[in-house]
């Protein structure tokens, strides 16, 4: 079952052994309880998700764009800059052609652009889902490991709980999470091999 904002929200409450809620808005008539436990939901939410999704390269939340090239260049090193999309969390791979051929491109991402030396680009990349019910179930379950970790402290004043949960994280969740999504991605790409490439652009073949 595809899990909201919300339901993320809550398991991690429920996580730490705090009650739940209803809504993450804050409301005058609800106790100060119910309304520090939304507002640390709001603060700490998107932080926890950007964090997962940078950790690995979630199948559910990898898009691909062709990038727009920027008019200024970069002032060394590099020919070209691309804008990267405005939901852009991190860049799996660049490719100067439509066939996702990875040839030994070399590319540096800097601020909100990556730097390159070819004319055209396209990527794949993982973005940051406004939905976040896309979110597999390994990959919800990470999320909410992640936020139960950052809750830990300010909710119930124990550091060892945050521990155990990030153990938990990094020894169950996150190995079961890679797995399956491998499983479920059969695009395999082999890069050329980096010792032919240098031999094939320095000397012919003998």
């Amino acid at each position: 079952m595809a899990l909201t904002k919300i339901d993320l929200c809550n398991h991690a409450l429920l996580k730490v052994g705090a009650d739940t809620i209803a809504s993450l808005d804050t409301n005058p008539n609800a106790s100060e309880g119910i309304n520090r436990k939304a507002s640390l939901c709001n603060i700490l939410f998107d932080q926890a998700l950007e964090e997962i999704i940078r950790s690995y390269t979630w199948n559910c939340v990898t898009k691909r764009a062709k990038l727009t090239r920027l008019s200024a260049k970069p002032e060394f090193r590099w020919l070209y800059q691309y804008q990267l999309p405005g939901d852009f969390c991190r860049l799996i791979n660049l490719y100067d052609n439509t066939n996702a051929y990875d040839d030994g491109t070399e590319w540096v991402v800097e601020g909100n652009s990556v730097l390159c030396d070819h004319e055209e680009v396209y990527i794949t990349y993982t973005h940051i889902p406004q939905d976040v019910s896309i979110l597999d179930p390994l990959a919800a379950q990470a999320v909410i490991c992640k936020l139960a970790i950052k809750l830990c402290v300010p909710l119930q004043l124990d550091e060892s709980m945050a521990n155990n949960i990030l153990q938990e994280l990094l020894g169950v969740v996150m190995p079961a999470a890679r797995s399956i999504d491998t499983f479920e991605n059969k695009a395999y790409s082999t890069p050329e091999s980096q010792f032919l490439l240098a031999r094939n652009n320095t000397s012919p073949l003998i």
